[in-house]
């Protein structure tokens, strides 16, 4: 597939048949130079890392920039000879410093300090100064919680005759609440206002004397007027003074809890900067927050138990999307995944659970790791490549399996669980994926009945020749180059998703975050993590009560059920099915079944590969020996 010399086609004469059955399926990579019998038996240490490798290692020098920071984005990868990444060195500077980078981007800032805005109302233009009506009010900008507006000025002068008796200053409320306007400093008789937008009084305090005047309203959010004012007539007999007017929003509940259960500042100004607006925390406020830790060298203990007192009583919360809070739980409170940190160059060194006196660069792959996508896959020691960001977008034209085209790993039980899946269900593809809106996305996963969701970002394992290594959308006959505008990027993030996933240990893999890690597997598990729903699976029979016979299989395809189908034998290596004519089957290989023709009995039978798919009938699946999966519902 990634050499232009190269025939895409099964050749069944090939050294590296498959010829154990009883292993898992899926080994098998859509580029048939790389077919590995070694790959079929998966016997590998509970942690292939776990162990010093001693094993000679070839290096792969080839670095690339990434395009999203600008920074180098690998190094040199070495490989035992058995194909596992080996574990040793450091985290590569330009690996720290990206995530850095993107931490440092506005958009995770949190943690400014808030204060107030002073103004002076001094301006006079043609013997009026501009604030006498609401049309030419001062407007003072948005109020919320610790950002208050001063305005110091006067009232009551007499200019060429004219008293000047009013002073409007508009302001809008950022966040609906208790609003209050108070008047200090006078030197004699004043009044104070508060108008709508439309002018209508809302509440006034008019003191005698020069004591201060205050009002406080509960306003929702939008547009308002104080007025500042003075008359020399009876009743009111008011005269010229200094004024300070303060226009400031009170703390609501919320805002009193959480600022009493933080003590570090940092952390409290970014939650409390968070909800300046609305009662809610998005992605990009909970690493803000997380990120506010960071600015001491080191995680203090006072900041881990503040930012884990912030997760029980605000992100543990329906203010947090379910996403965030189980990305937010892998950073705080641990998880096996961060045990190490992988990123572009595809060597794996140790990172560590969150703990007092974490340094803050650990911090930043931690949150890089599980919020921004930056702990890539290791590639397979046999593929030279790199990781190039990808162009296109996430869907076009909708969910299809047509969408998948194989790369070169086994990971034809996670593509055919995911063809299924987009044909029989594809609002389970859609709402797989959350968009963050910074180049990323988070995808949803099952496992062991549990929620799961990981991040991953634009950049994508790319061949020399600058094509797609693993799983892509096929476009030109699978060749289409990593950086097109017109790619659908879907599959080949779920894929590297599945990958990153692997390492929580939670999918029956190796544990590595690698492609190497999701090499063979079962196509029915796979289901069961892509849509969350339980799946079994059945040899084919033409008796019911041996298998799946015809009629059940055509009841399960006919429904809404995701069905795939696995384990033909080697009588499906480079040999026509029946007399029928139809093309070559692959022994060890995972399909999904995307349809039932009853005119002529035949099923459709999808390879992941994007070519080579099949139309068979019962029978002729009975004679391939057969697994039927599905999905329970």
């Amino acid at each position: 597939m990634f050499d232009t010399a190269c025939n895409d086609q099964f050749d069944p004469t090939q050294s590296g048949a498959i010829t154990n059955l009883d292993a898992q399926f899926g080994i098998n990579d859509k580029n048939s130079d790389v077919v590995k019998a070694s790959s079929c038996s998966l016997t590998l240490d509970a942690d292939p890392w776990a162990v010093d490798k001693t094993s000679s290692a070839t290096a792969n020098t080839n670095a690339s920039t990434d395009d999203l920071t600008g920074e180098e984005a690998g190094a040199a990868q070495g490989f035992n000879a058995g194909g596992n990444v080996i574990q040793g060195g450091d985290t590569t500077i330009a690996e720290k410093q990206e995530v850095a980078n993107l931490l440092n981007n506005s958009r995770y800032n949190r943690d400014a300090i808030s204060g107030t805005r002073t103004y002076t109302n001094a301006e006079w233009i043609s013997r009026f100064d501009r604030g006498d009506s609401r049309g030419n009010a001062h407007d003072v900008g948005t109020i919320v919680y610790r950002e208050n507006a001063v305005v110091n000025g006067n009232i009551g002068h007499t200019i060429g005759g004219v008293r000047d008796k009013n002073d409007y200053f508009k302001f809008t409320v950022g966040k609906a609440g208790d609003i209050q306007l108070s008047l200090t400093g006078l030197g004699g008789n004043t009044g104070l206002a508060l108008y709508n937008s439309q002018g209508n009084l809302l509440s006034f305090s008019d003191k005698a004397g020069n004591a201060s005047e205050s009002v406080t309203k509960n306003l929702a959010k939008g547009d308002y007027y104080a007025r500042v004012y003075n008359y020399n007539q009876a009743p009111w007999n008011h005269s010229q003074s200094n004024y300070s007017l303060n226009i400031e929003r009170k703390a609501d509940a919320l805002e009193s809890f959480w600022q009493n259960k933080i003590s570090d500042k940092s952390i409290e100004n970014a939650a409390l900067n968070s909800i300046k607006y609305e009662n809610h925390l998005s992605r990009g406020d909970v690493i803000g927050i997380l990120n506010s830790s960071r600015d001491f060298g080191s995680v203090h203990t006072s900041e881990l138990t503040d930012l884990r007192n912030f997760y029980n009583y605000a992100i543990d919360t329906t203010h947090v999307r379910d996403d965030v809070k189980v990305l937010s739980e892998k950073v705080l409170f641990g998880n096996r995944s961060n045990q190490w940190y992988t990123g572009s160059d595809s060597v794996r060194d140790t990172l560590g659970n969150l703990a007092a006196g974490t340094s803050s660069t650990d911090m930043s792959l931690l949150i890089g790791k599980h919020f921004l996508g930056t702990d890539r896959p290791a590639i397979e020691s046999n593929d030279t490549g790199t990781y190039t960001r990808a162009g296109g977008t996430l869907f076009k034209n909708g969910v299809s399996h047509d969408d998948i085209d194989q790369g070169a790993v086994g990971t034809c039980y996670v593509l055919s669980a995911l063809a299924g899946t987009a044909n029989d269900k594809p609002s389970v593809i859609n709402n797989m994926f959350k968009r963050n809106g910074d180049g990323t996305w988070t995808v949803k996963f099952t496992t062991n009945g549990d929620t799961d969701y990981v991040t991953v970002d634009r950049m994508m394992a790319t061949a020399a020749n600058g094509r797609y290594l693993y799983a892509n959308d096929g476009g030109d006959g699978g060749t289409q180059n990593v950086v097109a505008a017109n790619n659908e990027l879907w599959a080949a993030l779920a894929e590297k998703a599945y990958a990153q996933l692997n390492e929580s240990n939670e999918i029956g893999q190796d544990g590595t975050n690698s492609y190497g890690g999701i090499s063979g597997g079962w196509p029915d598990n796979a289901t069961t993590h892509v849509t969350g729903i339980g799946a079994k699976d059945q040899k084919v029979s033409l008796l019911s009560l041996f298998g799946v016979s015809s009629s059940e299989l055509q009841a399960l395809v006919n429904s809404n059920k995701v069905v795939t189908v696995w384990g033909f034998d080697a009588s499906a290596d480079g040999a026509y099915v029946g007399a029928t004519n139809v093309q070559s089957g692959v022994r060890s290989h995972a399909y999904s079944i995307t349809g039932y023709n009853p005119a002529n009995g035949r099923y459709s039978i999808r390879n992941p590969w994007d070519n080579q798919h099949l139309s068979l009938t019962h029978a002729q699946l009975c004679e391939l020996n057969a697994t039927i999966g599905w999905s329970n519902s």
